[in-house]
């Protein structure tokens, strides 16, 4: 797999999961009355924060899994299954996370939100640390595969930024039929990302377990 391809999947997994022309309206909802320059800071630190999240998740992600003795078939079968979660309820109509009343309450009377609720859980939550944590226990990583899959993450923590940023405009030009309509897109596309991960890790656990010959 080349570098530009391999940038091309993580990309596009982590901007269907982190979902955010989706979360959109939680933005807005959580963010109404104040500034628009508080606004845009609010954006900015979320997708910093997001970044953060996924970066550390991404370099330390061997280590995590060698102390807790987690394979990479185990996190692809695992992850699949939250993510094919989250895609079902994209196709329902839900967003990636759903707030209850008292959580949207809390978020709405903190004067921070940027690191809670926006990028934990909305934007790096379950979904997102397990694609990079996917990633990050491949063998034969070289430098150019971190460079990679960290711009991969950059690019889709920028867009978070953008559509944070311009949430007004963005929620405006789409509409409420338009943002429904890429969201369930989103959510069929995340579901295809699923299975594959649930397909390749169960195909590694079945080699591994003398059931099956995939490697040549």
């Amino acid at each position: 797999m080349t570098p530009l391809h391999e940038f091309a999947i993580v990309f596009a997994a982590l901007f269907v999961i982190t979902n955010p022309l989706g979360n959109l309206g939680v933005f807005v909802s959580i963010t109404k009355g104040d500034t628009e320059q508080f606004k845009k800071q609010q954006a900015f630190k979320a997708a910093l924060y997001s970044f953060a999240l996924l970066f550390v998740f991404f370099i330390a992600g061997k280590y995590i899994l060698e102390f807790f003795g987690i394979t990479i078939d185990g996190i692809q079968i695992g992850g699949g299954i939250i993510i094919a979660k989250i895609g079902f309820g994209l196709m329902a109509g839900k967003a990636s996370h759903t707030e209850s009343d008292k959580e949207h309450q809390e978020a709405v009377q903190m004067k921070d939100v940027s690191f809670c609720p926006l990028a934990m859980p909305m934007v790096a939550g379950p979904g997102g640390l397990a694609v990079v944590l996917s990633v990050a226990n491949k063998s034969n990583m070289q430098f150019i595969d971190y460079v990679s899959i960290t711009a991969a993450i950059a690019a889709a923590c920028f867009v978070v930024w953008i559509c944070f940023r311009e949430s007004s405009v963005v929620a405006k030009i789409l509409g409420e039929t338009g943002m429904t309509a890429i969201t369930k897109i989103m959510g069929f596309i995340l579901i295809c990302i699923a299975i594959q991960m649930i397909i390749t890790g169960t195909g590694g656990v079945l080699e591994e377990w003398g059931i099956v010959k995939i490697s040549s």
